[in-house]
């Protein structure tokens, strides 16, 4: 079955789903027997994915040819199917390390587990950069602490957020958030830059209690530069009302 994904990239880049400039199929399966076909680009999968590198490389010789391209299959649970899809979307999206992932924690969360299963750095470190940016509710604290501790050291920055407070995951936290909360997402994401924005809210005047940060030199300057940048688009259309 072919899958058919909307675009979201520009006209002059390769698109995710374009079968006349794609070169190889990822066949993303399932033991129930499910069978998506994804025109992709070998270019866009080997630069930016371990595993399709490794693949579509000279060293795997049995890489099949099907409808005239190269063949990739992919497996994975019915339940992972969606995560796995959004991840190749992001391959096309992502060109640099990014905190627009804008998937809610959840799926981002799935996301994150696809992107460390098929080794894409840039996926991973925007994935993490946006777990701790966001607000986490109580299921997905929980979620967060079954699946986070088993990655290693990229649940470092995660985990922080569930140790005693420490000054500086605190103030890494606060500057992952207000890069997140003065991004520029598509519209149906608002929701989730504006969580962002209660974010920094609780962080600064949450309760009776001190504020769990202060604005020092570093804070200033980071907030400066982040108004000075989104200023910026909104000066040449980049930013979505």
């Amino acid at each position: 079955m072919l899958v058919m994904i909307r675009n979201m990239e520009s006209p002059a880049r390769n698109r995710i789903g374009d079968r006349s400039t794609s070169d190889v199929v990822v066949r993303l399966r399932t033991q129930d027997g499910r069978d998506d076909w994804f025109y992709c680009h070998s270019h866009v999968l080997v630069e930016k994915s371990n595993y399709f590198a490794d693949r579509l490389s000279e060293n795997w010789p049995t890489c099949q040819i099907l409808d005239s391209r190269n063949c990739v299959e992919v497996y994975c649970q019915e339940l992972d199917v969606d995560h796995h899809v959004n991840f190749l979307r992001l391959l096309y999206l992502i060109d640099g390390p990014s905190d627009d992932i804008g998937y809610g924690v959840m799926n981002a969360l799935g996301i994150l587990q696809v992107a460390v299963k098929l080794g894409c750095p840039q996926i991973i470190t925007a994935c993490v950069n946006y777990l701790e940016a966001v607000p986490w509710e109580e299921a997905e604290e929980e979620e967060i602490l079954r699946i986070i501790p088993g990655m290693g050291s990229l649940a470092g920055p995660i985990l922080a957020r569930l140790q005693p407070v420490s000054p500086s995951a605190i103030r890494r936290i606060f500057l992952r958030a207000i890069r997140f909360a003065t991004s520029s997402p598509p519209l149906p994401l608002n929701d989730l830059k504006t969580s962002a924005q209660e974010q920094l809210e609780y962080m600064l005047t949450e309760d009776d209690d001190a504020p769990l940060l202060t604005a020092d030199h570093e804070i200033k300057s980071e907030v400066k530069c982040e108004y000075f940048n989104h200023i910026y688009q909104i000066c040449h259309g980049h930013v979505r009302f």
